[in-house]
């Protein structure tokens, strides 16, 4: 057998094996697997050793050395409530309720407080056993920003120099920086001038504070404005952007930008002002500054958007405008130099310039000399305005400008004016023309060129002419000037229209309202002047105007009337203590009136003398009464009416004189040569001393007038020698009833808006006397002895009754008819549908004593009643009773 080959194949599988691991051998571990033992020790490190400093800060003079640390680097003296530590994204300390103290010089107030204070450490300083601070954040600090009387700040002094910095200057020295930056979160800054605190604070203050290795301090910060007791909804946000020096008190050298966005305008106004003024708009504000020795060098950009008034509504054409200027602050001036300012407006522009100074308050020092030389003020050196955009102001700040209103034309302006209070001081400028177009303008008014100037309190204007198409006519207005150089020229207006109307419109169409709710129409000739005011307004005019033409007259329509005046033909004679009106015709109330109205400066009303031709109730209450004015719906769904007084009689109205009228009907009555004293005092209207004829007699009385929303009247009247045959003809149904000669007193009350509620309303009270007093149609005698009606006539020497009305009826008393020998006494009443129901009885007079009137008995036959209508009553006998007289 050969042994070779079983020796090599044993080898063969032998060799395998040898190589292979037993096995029960354990695997071998991977390395990650080793690492979160490690991980976890270090983190349990780090946690114990954040512990143990915190508490080895806390409860050691440890605390006492990194405050006094702290004070070293910050340059102020630190109060801290605790101290914690953190290794957590490298070693941190964090100060809880710090409080830095302020420089003396500045006050006593805290300079700094903050909620808390973490310092980021560098590692470096640790290991070298030194303190050197990193990173600063300060969470929700308040600073107080205070300017001394030699005009430091204390924020300047409190920032340390950078590390290379010069060190010259007189101030106190600091420290190198040792912290390389500082951020804010949440912070608050107050301001103060001296030991004076301001009003104005900036909140939500944002960003970071850090050298740049060039002596300066780069900042990057934002904030939102406010001011103490003033609720703003939209104050915008500063945005602050740049270097400022830190080794100069006044924080030089300096490159900044600030942006001042998403701000409402009133809520800017309330904060500079504390008051908004009405207005409403947007604005947005972008500066650089930037510093020259002890001057700062300003360009800003302000753009105002939707200007207009608070209680109008934002238009698409609301007024927009852009401000450029260039600026140069003098804080030791103090003051501010606008060298150049551009207004831009969508096509109109203007440019100024503005020199401004504020007095140094109290414990200031001013400057021995001013740089600058110059009075305040604001001078606007070129211009040119295009009068649509001078609408579109007045349409943004004025109600009841018209909406489709055009005005066009240009004008170019030089001004001065004062800066504080603002006033105009001095300006010139002249107008080429203006058209205004409107829906509302019958005709388009044109203004010709004009020229105006106004210097030390003087306004002067050239001749120029307001002139409505070619053959309306036109006002001439000018100033003429006087020989005195410090006294006020006078203003005329002269010239003729075709229709005032369209003076009157031309002025609603830009929002005033010269009328007064007043609608004069028609042509009108004027000369007025003013004279000693600075401008005319201030004065009342003098001269003449005319109302109405050879051909027609004009037309007035006031708010208490409900139809106009018309045919109006009148001249007012304006003088400076008398107004003087000379009514030639007019047509009102249905009557030609003529008269005068006079008026003095010292008296509170106007005195009138009037005389009409024929006056009728019905026109009275056709033009009075507020119903008529109401619209068929208005009178059919009432409920719909607004709930004003429908009577529109002004209150301020006052007027009295005497007013005659030669005829005067309360239908079917005519009453003649009318006579009387009229007082109206705004819804008060007294008619007095009225005296008149009617029928053969004369009346007497008064008249009282409360013309509310739902007026009431009181009227007395005393008459004697009405013949009432006359009288009693003009009512068809009375014909030939009545006669005699009347006289009497009466006394109505009445209330209402309408006839019917006046009729539903009315009281009265009276007495009446008839001599030779006639019933026609009724013997009322033979009647009542008889007991059933007996044809014929009645003659009494006389009749007397007193009477009272209510409730729609005329209720007598005491009434007696007397005749030789007998005499018929009763009561009852006659209705206002001519129904009657009275009681009579015949009387005659005593045998014994038949001089004494009123002494009688009854007779035989006794009391009969008289009812059914007044044309044809029913007489029926009363039974009397045994105790009866």
């Amino acid at each position: 057998m050969d042994t070779t080959g079983c020796v090599a194949m044993s080898q063969t599988l032998s060799e395998p094996a040898l190589q292979t691991e037993p096995l029960d051998a354990p695997p071998r571990r991977r390395r990650w697997t080793r690492w979160p033992p490690y991980i976890l020790l270090f983190v349990v490190f780090f946690w114990v050793a954040d512990i143990g400093i915190s508490l080895l800060i806390r409860h050691t003079r440890l605390q006492k050395k990194l405050t006094a640390r702290l004070e070293s680097v910050i340059g102020r003296s630190v109060e801290v409530g605790r101290y914690d530590f953190s290794l957590w994204g490298g070693p941190a300390l964090q100060a809880q309720s710090v409080t830095f103290s302020d420089d003396p010089r500045f006050g006593y107030e805290y300079f700094l407080r903050a909620e808390s204070l973490t310092v980021k450490l560098r590692w470096q300083s640790l290991f070298r056993g030194h303190l050197q601070l990193g990173t600063i954040s300060l969470l929700s600090p308040s600073v107080n920003l205070v300017r001394n009387a030699d005009g430091d700040w204390n924020v300047a002094e409190w920032l340390p120099k950078p590390t290379g910095a010069a060190s010259g200057g007189v101030g106190p020295s600091h420290p190198a920086v040792r912290f390389g930056r500082i951020e804010v979160d949440s912070g608050r800054i107050n301001f103060k001038r001296a030991s004076e605190k301001l009003p104005f604070a900036l909140v939500n203050v944002n960003g970071y504070l850090e050298p740049d290795g060039q002596g300066r301090w780069t900042m990057n910060l934002e904030a939102v404005p406010t001011r103490a007791a003033v609720v703003l909804q939209r104050a915008g946000t500063i945005y602050v952007s740049g270097h400022v020096g830190g080794t100069s008190s006044r924080l030089r050298p300096a490159v900044l930008d600030l942006a001042w966005s998403d701000a409402s305008l009133s809520d800017v106004l309330r904060l500079v002002r504390g008051y908004d003024f009405g207005m409403r708009g947007n604005l947005a504000v972008a500066m650089h500054a930037d510093t020259e020795s002890d001057d700062w060098l300003l360009q800003m950009h302000t753009e105002l958007r939707q200007l207009h008034r608070w209680d109008l509504a934002l238009r698409p054409d609301n007024p927009a405008l852009n401000l450029n200027a260039k600026m140069t602050l003098y804080p030791l001036g103090p003051g501010l130099d606008v060298s150049e300012a551009t207004f831009e407006a969508p096509h109109s522009w203007a440019r100024a310039r503005a020199r401004f100074s504020w007095q140094t308050p109290a414990g200031f020092q001013q400057p021995s000399k001013s740089q600058i030389a110059s009075p305040d003020q604001i001078e606007i050196t070129q211009s040119r305005v295009d009068l649509n955009d001078v609408l579109t102001w007045i349409r943004a700040f004025h109600s009841d400008v018209a909406s489709d209103a055009s005005l066009r034309g240009s004008a170019s302006v030089h001004a001065g004016l004062s800066v504080w209070p603002p006033r105009l001081t001095s300006a010139a400028g002249a107008i080429s023309s203006a058209d205004l177009t409107s829906t509302r303008l019958r005709l388009p008014a044109h203004l010709g060129q004009a020229q105006f100037r106004y210097d030390h309190q003087i306004f002067t204007l050239l001749p120029s002419t307001v002139s409505y198409g070619t053959s309306d006519g036109s006002l001439h207005l000018e100033t003429i000037a006087h020989a005195g150089p410090r006294e006020f020229p006078t203003y005329r207006v002269s010239g003729n229209l075709a229709q005032v109307r369209d003076l009157v419109a031309t002025a609603g169409v830009l929002g005033w309202n010269i009328s007064r709710g007043w609608d004069l129409a028609g042509p009108i000739r004027c000369d007025l002047r003013w004279q000693g005011a600075k401008f005319p307004w201030q004065t009342q005019p003098v001269g003449t105007i005319e109302w109405g033409g050879e051909s027609t007259g004009a037309s007035l329509l006031t708010p208490f009337l409900n139809q106009p005046v018309r045919q109006i033909t009148a001249r007012a004679d304006l003088k400076p203590e008398l107004r003087h009106i000379t009514l030639t015709s007019a047509d009102a109330f249905g009557a030609r009136w003529i008269g005068t109205f006079d008026r003095r400066d010292a008296d509170t009303g106007w005195q009138f003398a009037l005389t009409a031709d024929r006056l009728a109730t019905s026109d009275l209450d056709r033009w009075l009464n507020p119903r008529w004015r109401e619209s068929f719906l208005g009178r059919m769904l009432p409920f719909l009416n607004s709930s004003s007084p429908g009577n529109a009689v002004p209150e301020n109205l006052r007027a009295q004189g005497q007013i005659s009228v030669d005829q005067f009907l309360i239908a079917p009555l005519v009453i003649r040569h009318v006579q009387s004293d009229l007082k109206i005092g705004g819804r008060h209207v007294q008619l007095s001393a009225a005296k008149a004829q009617s029928y053969g007699g004369n009346l007497e009385g008064s008249v009282d007038a409360q013309l509310a929303a739902v007026p009431s009247y009181r009227i007395h009247l005393d008459y004697s020698g009405i013949d009432l045959s006359a009288l009693a003809a003009m009512f068809p149904t009375l014909d030939n009833l009545f006669a005699g000669s009347a006289s009497g007193g009466l006394t109505l009350n009445f209330h209402g808006a309408d006839r019917a509620d006046l009729i539903s309303s009315l009281e009265c009270r009276g007495n009446a006397r008839v001599t030779d007093a006639q019933l026609g149609a009724l013997n009322l005698a033979e009647s009542l002895r008889q007991g059933e009606v007996a044809p014929g006539s009645s003659s009494f020497n006389e009749a007397s009754a007193e009477f009272a009305c209510h409730d729609l009826k005329l209720v007598f008393q005491r009434l007696a008819f007397v005749a030789p020998g007998q005499e018929i006494a009763g009561s009852g009443w006659v209705d206002f549908g001519r129904n009657l129901d009275l009681r009579l009885r015949t009387l005659s007079a005593s045998e014994d004593d038949t001089s004494a009137p009123g002494s009688a008995h009854a007779l035989a036959n006794g009391t009969c009643t008289l009812t059914g209508p007044l044309e044809s009553p029913t007489i029926k006998a009363v039974r009397q009773s045994p105790s009866e007289p």
